[in-house]
């Protein structure tokens, strides 16, 4: 089955996470099953993803199956149960990841885990970025776009607009002004619209929300309900379909131009988020981590330099599997 071109990473991330969470539908609990359901049903994307995931893994779960009933059979029942298993605890979550998982997952990745180097979008994105990559891009009108990695957009400029469409990741765009011409430069993206009243600015598509700095001048927001606000230079708004949230002053969520996170007493989940598209594979970070504040300026060069420097100052663990899968946890209490 080929991949769904337009389908974003974050989706194909959260349905991951479902799936190692559920046991085979017929066993699944019913308050667990019953929260698939909900998030299915949140976004068609959800589904698409979850359906594309299970095509996906069907087909090479029985390849890679085969070659690991080959080479072991104890490890071969131990992956699928790993696989298979619910992860309703820490100590579980260890038990079956130690267990062979990790071996499923490096069978698999050549096919669907291996989409994290190229975000899906990108495959007939105009421009688009990989892991680690970083691209600045000059438009027909002298305008320059600066896509973070795993970014990819589609350009659309007529003699009335011009139109960037954010399909993943985040960009910054530095607006050529026109004199003379109205030709409006608005960054589209799945929750609505960042119109440029001036030269230069950020924006980032998230998981159901999109989040927009001004760096000069100002940007005018329109939502997909019609909510608008304008923003001043140094101004951050987070907004989704029906809601625009004013950031406090101090963040800086463009920093990653200048290749580093900067995070002032932020959730360590924003941190992890920012790192994904450095880091190859996939990162899969516990409710409980994610919610820890951090302060603290990192280079996104070196993602694993990061996390050990987390470990080291923070109460978590961090553990690698490959470059497949790294999973971030609270460290357990010490006795």
């Amino acid at each position: 089955m080929s991949p769904t071109p337009a389908l974003p990473g974050w989706a194909l991330e959260q349905a991951v996470d479902w799936l190692l969470r559920l046991d085979p539908p017929h066993q699944a609990d019913a308050q667990l099953q019953q929260a698939l359901e909900q998030w299915l049903a949140q976004d068609p994307l959800h589904r698409q993803a979850w359906n594309h995931l299970h095509a996906r893994l069907q087909g090479s779960m029985g390849a890679a199956m085969q070659q690991l009933q080959r080479s072991s059979a104890g490890v071969h029942h131990a992956s699928r149960q790993a696989l298979l298993a619910p992860i309703p605890t820490q100590a579980r979550r260890r038990k079956l990841l130690g267990s062979g998982l990790a071996v499923v997952l490096a069978s698999l990745g050549t096919s669907w885990l291996a989409s994290r180097n190229t975000p899906f979008p990108a495959l007939v994105a105009d421009l688009h970025t990989g892991t680690g990559e970083r691209l600045q891009q000059q438009l027909a009108d002298g305008s320059t776009l600066l896509l973070d990695a795993g970014s990819a957009v589609d350009i659309a400029f007529s003699s009335t607009q011009r139109l960037v469409q954010l399909r993943e990741g985040a960009l910054i765009a530095q607006v050529s002004r026109l004199p003379g011409v109205l030709r409006p430069f608005t960054v589209q993206s799945a929750q609505g619209t960042a119109q440029a009243l001036g030269t230069r600015f950020m924006v980032r598509q998230q998981s159901g929300s999109t989040l927009v700095q001004v760096l000069e001048h100002s940007v005018r927001i329109t939502t997909a309900s019609g909510q608008q606000r304008s923003l001043q230079q140094g101004e951050s708004a987070q907004f989704t379909d029906t809601q625009i949230t004013l950031l406090e002053r101090g963040s800086a969520p463009a920093a990653w131009a200048d290749g580093l996170i900067d995070v002032r007493n932020q959730p360590l989940g924003e941190v992890i988020d920012a790192l994904r598209p450095y880091q190859p594979g996939l990162l899969r970070i516990s409710p409980e981590a994610a919610q820890l504040r951090i302060f603290g300026v990192f280079a996104l060069e070196h993602p694993r330099q990061v996390l050990q420097d987390l470990v080291d100052t923070h109460p978590i663990r961090v553990r690698h599997w490959g470059q497949w899968l790294t999973l971030i946890d609270l460290a357990p209490p010490r006795t």
